[in-house]
């Protein structure tokens, strides 16, 4: 599509713009290229034509345009980690972690605060997840928390009111209930479930149905929403509109929108400029998948400006990830040490 030295140009172009975001001439560049200033001009005006390269209105230099930035990112990105980088994200994660969300927190806060833009985190997608075991204890005779465990390592609790009509034994028949139709099923599953299955023999189980599948669906609808962390909302106010940090509160659509940009054959994707979702649309949104060990896939995603300093947000995303993955790896490996996560 184009010649070498037009993309040796375009490359230029793209590395300085994105550390000085200042337009660039064909004198700049006479330095760096074996060529006239006239044939840079000429190779300039054909990128420019070609829509990878436009004209600053205040100076007769270029910058890269949206499919400028798009086509360095597709032919000529290489991968490479700066030094300071790489030890400052180890340095980062270098904590005692008594809680995986503090683990996923960190990732998001970190990789936000080194570039200046907002950063996301994803668990494993709920539909893939396990519901490994279940109990309840009761606090009081008013109240009582249900535990329950994923993919026999990822802990939640849900306090709940005991209904009124319930005997002490409910609560026990309760458990028996999920362990019976719901233990060791999907969370996809136990959707559907609660839906058709268990209204159907609800009455098998409890004299006074009164209350219980309202209480049923209130222990689990927490488990099907996505666990998200986003840092650095309001880094996007420097680069995006208002949209865009008002999208980045309502964090369920976030993660529906990241899940949607990233397929199940990608580790990693850059969409630069490409989102159907107006918030994000003018935007890069940079993501990349991390093993979550014994269960299953996370992703990192950063989401910026155009213009960004591509070289240095790709790599960080990718140490963070691989960072990120081994640091989970010893957190479970803790876990399985006879050790018991903190609430």
């Amino acid at each position: 599509m184009i010649t070498q030295r037009q993309n040796d140009i375009l490359n230029l172009i793209v590395e300085m713009f994105t550390q000085t975001h200042e337009p660039v001439g064909s004198k700049t560049l006479k330095n760096a290229i074996d060529s006239s200033s006239a044939t840079i001009r000429n190779d300039m005006a054909k990128l420019e034509k070609l829509g990878l390269l436009e004209k600053a209105h205040t100076s007769s230099g270029r910058m890269p345009s949206a499919a400028g930035f798009r086509y360095f990112v597709e032919h000529s990105l290489t991968e490479s980690a700066d030094e300071a980088d790489v030890y400052q994200v180890i340095k980062a994660f270098d904590f005692e972690a008594y809680k995986f969300e503090d683990i996923l927190k960190q990732a998001a806060k970190l990789l936000s605060d080194l570039t200046g833009y907002s950063a996301v985190v994803l668990d494993v997608e709920p539909s893939n997840q396990r519901l490994t075991s279940f109990d309840i204890v009761q606090l009081s005779s008013h109240d009582a928390l249900a535990v329950m465990t994923l993919d026999e390592s990822k802990s939640l609790t849900v306090q709940f009111a005991i209904p009124k009509s319930f005997l002490v034994r409910d609560l026990v028949t309760l458990k028996q209930l999920v362990a019976e139709r719901l233990l060791g099923s999907s969370l996809m599953t136990i959707h559907y479930k609660l839906r058709t299955e268990i209204p159907q023999v609800i009455q098998h189980y409890f004299k006074t149905v009164d209350g219980v599948l309202e209480l049923i669906d209130y222990l689990f609808q927490s488990l099907f929403d996505e666990t998200v962390f986003v840092a650095g909302k309001v880094h996007s106010l420097n680069y995006a509109t208002l949209d865009t940090y008002q999208f980045l509160d309502d964090k369920q659509a976030v993660a529906r929108v990241l899940r949607d940009s990233l397929s199940d054959e990608e580790v990693t994707s850059v969409q630069l400029a490409d989102s159907k979702v107006a918030a994000l649309s003018d935007l890069t949104v940079l993501s990349r998948k991390f093993l979550i060990p014994y269960r299953g896939i996370g992703s990192l995603t950063l989401i910026g400006p155009i213009d960004m300093d591509y070289k240095r947000s790709i790599s960080l995303v990718n140490v963070i990830s691989r960072v990120l993955a081994a640091k989970l790896t010893d957190y479970y490996r803790y876990l399985n040490s006879n050790h018991y996560e903190v609430h």
